[in-house]
């Protein structure tokens, strides 16, 4: 009779258990992975958001990051909303806190039908809902409006939220050159010092680079800016650049548009390499010879390495901090770990 209360006791505490987890479950499809959707609200004016969901806290509570526009003229896209949603035993229902870029909070109740998820919540004087409806794994419809007794009775936004990948685009590049930095040289020298510039540019691009998904890559602060692989492109150029100056080989313009973005990567770091052996090996006054060189046709301009410095190695610098800010914005930070003084990832 003992052991059969100690395993209906048992029994007892897992079902507990599992009631506690399955009022948030309807959230299970949506969790560790990136939603993006674009439409247009009823007055005309553009919709568009990025978003994530996961677990916190000992999966007590869903962590919702969200990407929108940050400005009324829609002029600056970024970190818009940070979420939560948290089951109340005590009322038995679903709570959620949106905050934003604003300094607005938006709190409400979430209900659940299978799994079509319903935000209700007061905006102004208007009860409003916001629907997610699933139509497959990857997809939900999405709509804003005043919803009754399962009926829409006006509707401002339909549109439709997709899953992109979190398929990182570096995979099978762990092999890559500056993972870590390399040894410093034994002697302070022109060539040894630049070469060591390059080390660090080297060094920093890797991890910048490490791990990116296409969304990051698509991701651009405002409607002016470059996305971040437009940034990946442009940093490609500079070295290209570098190499060829130490090549003592003009510029005569390259293609990448059909390369992917494995490649860029792995060519621009190879390139960094080169660059950086052929500095470390040489000797100082070979820096004269080593010039920036513009070939257009029968037109050249030529200019001394000083500018290589100053222009495309310090812009790649500059350029490489945009693409850790970028990533970063898109919800990959850099990787934990990076240690740009001493050259080295902590594992």
């Amino acid at each position: 009779m003992k052991h059969i209360k100690i395993l209906l006791f048992a029994i007892l505490l897992s079902s507990f258990a599992l009631a506690q987890s399955q009022p948030l479950s309807a959230f299970d499809n949506l969790l560790n992975r990136s939603w993006s959707a674009e439409g247009q609200w009823g007055d005309g004016t553009d919709f568009k958001q990025d978003i994530t969901f996961e677990y916190d806290l000992n999966n007590k509570i869903i962590v919702s990051k969200a990407n929108g526009f940050t400005n009324e003229s829609q002029t600056k896209y970024g970190p818009r909303n940070h979420g939560i949603r948290r089951y109340d035993a005590a009322s038995e229902t679903i709570r959620f806190w949106e905050f934003d870029a604003f300094g607005g909070l938006t709190e409400g109740s979430v209900k659940t039908e299978g799994k079509n998820i319903f935000y209700q919540y007061q905006y102004g004087d208007t009860f409003l809902t916001d629907m997610w409806e699933y139509v497959d794994e990857d997809t939900y419809n999405f709509k804003v409006g005043t919803y009754e007794k399962g009926n829409w009775k006006e509707i401002y936004l339909d549109t439709q939220f997709k899953a992109t990948s979190n398929v990182s685009l570096t995979e099978g590049q762990e092999d890559l050159p500056f993972r870590q930095i390399p040894d410093y040289p034994e002697k302070y020298t022109a060539t040894t010092v630049a070469a060591r510039l390059v080390d660090g540019l080297g060094f920093r691009f890797y991890w910048a680079s490490e791990g990116l998904r296409q969304q990051d890559l698509d991701y651009r602060p405002n409607p002016e800016a470059r996305t971040l692989g437009e940034t990946i492109d442009h940093i490609h150029g500079l070295v290209s650049t570098l190499v060829n100056a130490v090549n003592e080989r003009p510029n005569t313009g390259s293609n990448i548009a059909d390369l992917s973005f494995a490649e860029k990567r792995k060519q621009t770091l190879l390139n960094l390499k080169e660059a950086s052996d052929i500095l470390r090996s040489s000797k100082s006054k070979k820096l004269n010879d080593f010039k920036i060189i513009f070939q257009r046709g029968d037109n050249k301009t030529e200019f001394p390495f000083w500018n290589e410095i100053n222009g495309p190695v310090a812009d790649a610098l500059w350029h490489v901090g945009q693409v850790v800010s970028f990533r970063r914005s898109a919800g990959n930070p850099l990787p934990s770990g990076v240690n740009v003084l001493t050259g080295q990832k902590r594992e």
